[in-house]
């Protein structure tokens, strides 16, 4: 295929988030208004042993400033939410909402197995050339797997978005939902009705407690992008893959671990210098052994960033403390906060593609590269949407996915109405809020 220039992709994500909602959502009231009807990561997550003493994300209805699109629900009023029979329940939640005066509290028993609320249009809804994101703040497990269905017009026409997180807990954070499953042919210019749900991921026990605010439709751009994040300092990005990529002129991102440089199997830093002069970003990944980052104190996680980030300004690779990588996936309630302060975006696994336009820059999800139709459906359907694929790499070659199987994938890349970027033309998408 003929791709169109980084420059280009880059524009239309930026410009897509600018224009807001001309046209596609022009005809929907306020919720209150309408006429209604009745995988896994790589690492697992360890338990949190900090303590916090930083400050919150600001919340109320500056939280909302600056962010692409706009509103279809506040969460003011209520009355339009139902619970499923046996999935929970929903009660309004005044303390410290996101935006506004109150956000939606929806809450399962321990012997409940999921809670789930949901909106009738009858009239429908326009939502086909809109992408959508959600605030959302949890407490009590460490883990979160929320699902969005559209029914389009109806239960045989379904187009399914997910999004697992793995921490923090007590934080608001958005969700940029990325397309997962399309059951039926859903015509999304005629949206009956709008599905969330929230489920245990991990410790299958205990409640399930999350506040839910501002859900939000911007307007997607014309072609989705792809992002190769290679994970692990590992020689083999650089032996292998650099030029397989090379071939087909796409840049990767290498999540740089500062004390695993030149150590056996892993990348020098004359090869960091050649990924870097073929396009390549770094980025900034702390090395935490077995441990995550929330298993350390305040004090030690915030001396891990700074390390990192004095790596690699010390030896000239000063954009890459721009990005971060979480290692273990594990973010906690301080780990965010900090990670706010010191990088302009963050990525961890997500198990989805990412809405674009982004609407949180620090909660970019990745899922696995080498996860075969899996990883081959979300591109498509990132293709499809206008959404971001960020696919993560470890070993490539004998000991990991095979080059065979990279090549392919990168074949496949190819042969998609995706644009590969990296992780510096996807923060310069995005306007100064």
């Amino acid at each position: 295929m003929t791709h169109r220039s980084r420059r280009t992709v880059v524009t239309s994500i930026a410009t897509a988030g600018t224009l807001g909602l001309a046209g596609c959502l022009s005809s929907v009231p306020e919720w209150g208004d309408t006429d209604d009807d009745e995988e896994s990561p790589p690492d697992g997550p360890t338990p949190e042993s900090e303590t916090d003493d930083t400050d919150e994300e600001p919340t109320g209805t500056d939280a909302t400033v600056g962010l692409p699109g706009e509103a279809i629900d506040s969460f003011e009023d209520l009355d339009g939410w139902v619970s499923m029979i046996d999935a929970g329940t929903l009660e309004a939640a005044t303390d410290e909402p996101y935006a506004g005066t109150q956000s939606a509290q929806l809450t399962a028993g321990d012997d409940t197995e999921y809670a789930t609320i949901y909106r009738t249009f009858s009239a429908g809804i326009d939502l086909s050339e809109s992408n959508l994101s959600l605030a959302v703040s949890f407490s009590g497990r460490e883990q979160l797997h929320l699902t969005l269905e559209l029914f389009a017009p109806n239960s045989r026409a379904v187009h399914t978005m997910e999004r697992t997180l793995v921490g923090p807990t007590d934080r608001w954070v958005r969700v940029d939902f990325g397309t997962t499953q399309v059951e039926g042919e859903p015509d999304l210019s005629d949206v009956r009705e709008l599905r969330l749900s929230a489920r245990r991921r991990g410790d299958t026990t205990g409640a399930i407690e999350c506040r839910l605010d501002d859900l939000r439709a911007a307007d997607r751009p014309e072609t989705g992008a792809v992002m190769l994040l290679f994970d692990g300092t590992l020689e083999s990005h650089h032996e292998v893959a650099l030029s397989h990529m090379a071939a087909y002129e796409f840049a990767g991102v290498e999540a740089v671990i500062p004390e695993a440089v030149g150590t056996e199997g892993r990348l020098t830093i004359t090869q960091l210098d050649a990924l870097v002069d073929a396009g390549w970003d770094v980025a900034a990944r702390p090395r935490t052994g077995a441990q995550s980052l929330p298993d350390f104190t305040p004090e030690q996680q915030e001396g891990a960033l700074e390390r990192t980030n004095a790596y690699l300004e010390n030896r000239g690779f000063s954009d890459g403390t721009n990005h971060f990588v979480t290692p273990r996936n594990v973010l906690g309630p301080t780990t965010i906060d900090l990670v706010r302060d010191t990088h302009e975006q963050a990525f961890r696994y997500g198990g989805a593609p990412n809405a674009l336009p982004l609407t949180d820059p620090h909660n970019v999800g990745v899922f696995a590269a080498d996860a075969g139709e899996t990883t081959r459906t979300y591109l498509e359907h990132a293709a499809d949407y206008g959404q971001l694929a960020v696919l993560h790499f470890e070993e490539v070659g004998e000991d990991g996915m095979s080059e065979d199987a990279f090549v392919d994938l990168l074949e496949y890349i190819d042969g998609l109405d995706l644009e590969v970027i990296t992780a510096s033309e996807l923060q310069s998408t995005r306007g100064e809020r």
